[in-house]
């Protein structure tokens, strides 16, 4: 055991809500102490959490008086924050730093980032690259994409309207895991590993492994319904991350379309973990 038992997780929205939620059943379960969820919106976090003995604190992420207070006995932290709000983790690991917390999570939660440059994964590595300054010990978690979460209309993947879009000829392997299964996972792991075998190494997750075109033929298959599947060529998403490099559909339908071998995944640390499929999780999202 990791002796990891008071969690403080920043953000409670699309990922960390289900985190919180899955730290509450554990914490019920006695194995989690205290759970305090860090948001500038407290409503937010009643809107998308359960009910449920979570410490809800309003914090101004620019004011490091603020955050030092929120983490004062805290063992580890877990950063859930969005794309656009990355930077933040530098001064909240900062503040978790000073406050003596024994890890730090940051929001990863996707494909791998370590030695990237640019977008939203080069931002991320840059993160990792100010944890290892700070000294402050770190665990990153990588999913794959969310198995129950990226079929919508942002992405060019709605695949319940019967219209989809990917880059490339969409049979790139791909994995996948959905939000309950990380915050199992990461609740596990956290809970159950020794504290040194956490401390600044990564954990590659996946619940599932899939190319678009195995997963389209699967939806099919299990709903009778003929999908209409257009194909963006590479060079075409580049030009319009070249126009907008804030265009996030054109760049991580570029990262699917030039993914690399798939990783060897540690889903053997939680022995039990039986993770759904992506079919599965998009029938019951």
């Amino acid at each position: 055991m990791s002796g990891h038992k008071n969690f403080a997780v920043v953000g409670a929205g699309v990922t960390g809500s289900f985190i919180v939620r899955q730290l509450l059943k554990d914490k019920a379960a006695g194995t989690v102490n205290e759970v305090v969820v860090l948001t500038r919106k407290v409503s937010l976090v009643l809107d998308t959490t359960v009910d449920g003995d979570a410490k809800l604190i309003p914090v101004d992420y620019s004011n490091k008086t603020s955050i030092k207070a929120a983490l004062a006995g805290v063992d580890v932290v877990i950063c859930t924050i969005a794309g656009s709000a990355l930077g933040a983790q530098v001064g909240i690991a900062e503040a978790a730093k000073e406050v003596g917390v024994k890890l730090f999570v940051p929001s990863e939660f996707g494909g791998i980032t370590e030695g990237e440059t640019e977008g939203i994964f080069g931002a991320k590595a840059g993160i990792q690259n100010q944890l290892k300054a700070l000294g402050l010990p770190y665990a990153l978690f990588y999913t794959g994409n969310y198995a129950d979460y990226i079929w919508a209309p942002f992405l060019a993947l709605d695949i319940r309207s019967g219209k989809v879009s990917v880059g490339g000829d969409g049979d790139k392997q791909i994995p996948y895991t959905s939000r309950p299964d990380i915050a199992r996972y990461l609740s596990y792991v956290l809970t159950h590993l020794p504290a040194e075998q956490l401390e600044n190494r990564s954990f590659k997750l996946t619940g599932d492994t899939k190319s678009f075109n195995e997963i389209f033929k699967a939806y099919e298959a299990k709903t009778g319904k003929k999908l209409e599947v257009t194909y963006i060529p590479v060079s075409e998403l580049d030009a319009r991350i070249a126009a907008n490099p804030h265009d996030i559909c054109a760049y991580l339908q570029k990262v699917w379309a030039t993914a690399g071998p798939v990783w060897k995944s540690d889903n053997h640390l939680y022995p039990d973990w039986n993770p759904s499929s992506v079919i599965d999780s998009i029938m019951a999202a």
